[in-house]
């Protein structure tokens, strides 16, 4: 299980959502880096029960995915999956990536 996320192929910084262009050094080249898990940050459950949390990527930038299969709260290790038919227990779904200036590597 993994996420997709951008990848400057100038400065190494990675974004989540994609870019047209690298926001620190200006470039438009990106390659596509998969991330395998993430921290809570923080979580907010809607009024439908739906969890939401905020998920810190280690040496990248937080994202927001729905939790599904259980419970997270704080400090929890989840795993990412760009892909919601995962049925290997609790994680965190990160909505597809866009391929916008990206070269596949």
């Amino acid at each position: 299980m993994s996420a997709a996320i951008q990848n400057c192929l100038n400065c190494g910084n990675r974004f989540f959502p994609a870019r047209l262009f690298c926001p620190d050094c200006g470039q438009e080249n990106f390659s596509t880096v998969l991330v395998e898990h993430a921290d809570v940050a923080e979580t907010t459950r809607l009024a439908d029960g739906t969890l939401l949390a905020t998920l810190k990527i280690p040496g990248g930038p937080s994202v927001v995915g729905r939790v599904t299969g259980g419970q997270a709260s704080y400090g929890d290790r989840l795993p990412l999956a760009n892909n919601l038919d995962t049925n290997d227990g609790v994680y965190a779904y990160v909505p597809l990536r866009s391929t916008v200036n990206e070269e596949q590597q």
